[in-house]
Formats: C-alpha cells, structure tokens, sequence
C-alpha cells in the first residue's frame, strides 16, 4: 500500500497539478463568471490566475508562492480564482504567456495590474499590495 502511495505522489510530482486540482487545493474559485459575482458583491479585487498543463513554472507559482502562509493571509482583500488557459474567460484576458495573474477591478472588469510568469513571495505580495493599492483609488470608500 505504502508503494502506490509512493507512487502516486511522484506521479503527481512530475506531471503537475492541472487548474482543477489547483483551484481545489488552494480553495479557489475554478468558474470565471462565478468569480467576478462574488468579487463585485464582495467589493474585492479579482485575483485571476492563469494556468496551463503542462507548465512547470506554472506548478512553481502554485505550489512554492500561493500556497504559502503569506500570500493566504493576503487574501482577505480579493477574489482568488485559478482558470486553464483553454478555459471559459474573456478573450481579451488571454495571455501570450501563462502563468500570468491578472488583478482585475470586478466594476468594470478592467485590468489594474498583471504580473506575467513566476514570481517569488516577496514579488508576488508587492503585486497583491499594488492592486489593492490602485482599487482603492478608485474606491476610495471601500
């Protein structure tokens, strides 16, 4: 039992998670127009992350940056969503690159800031303050 286990584990390693597994391991949302619903009623940045399978830098950002202590602690102040680059979303939000995240103003669905590939902790949470940062601007009430 222990070798299928083992077994198991390092198939997953080495093929990586897919959006589906990600958006469950992470409790993201998985359905765009889902997302920005509860990111407009919530009045919270939608933290859209774009992924394909198979990307390793893609499996990079999922696992050593978003399922970190930190940058769930930070989530409090968006709507994190994680979608396949062949998934259901607006075309005008299809990346040349993936990974990508797109920190989108769910009024009007318009982009305040994008962070393109891998990005580290430290990197990724400067990008998470930016765009709470710009929304607020706009939202001074908020």
């Amino acid at each position: 039992m222990k070798k299928i286990i083992l077994l198991l584990l390092i198939t997953l390693n080495l093929f990586g998670a897919n959006a589906k597994d990600a958006a469950f391991m992470l409790d993201y949302k998985k359905v765009y127009d889902q997302a920005l619903a509860q990111a407009k009623k919530k009045h919270k940045v939608l933290m859209m992350v774009i992924v394909k399978d198979p990307c390793p830098y893609c499996d990079m950002l999922v696992e050593d940056t978003l399922d970190t202590s930190a940058i769930k602690a930070k989530l409090k102040d968006f709507t994190p969503l994680i979608i396949a680059h062949d998934g259901k979303y607006p075309d005008r939000f299809r990346p040349p690159v993936r990974p990508v995240t797109l920190f989108i103003n769910p009024d009007n669905s318009t982009v305040l800031y994008t962070l393109a590939g891998y990005r580290d902790v430290d990197v990724f949470k400067e990008a998470m303050n930016t765009a709470t940062q710009k929304y607020h601007e706009l939202h001074p009430c908020d």
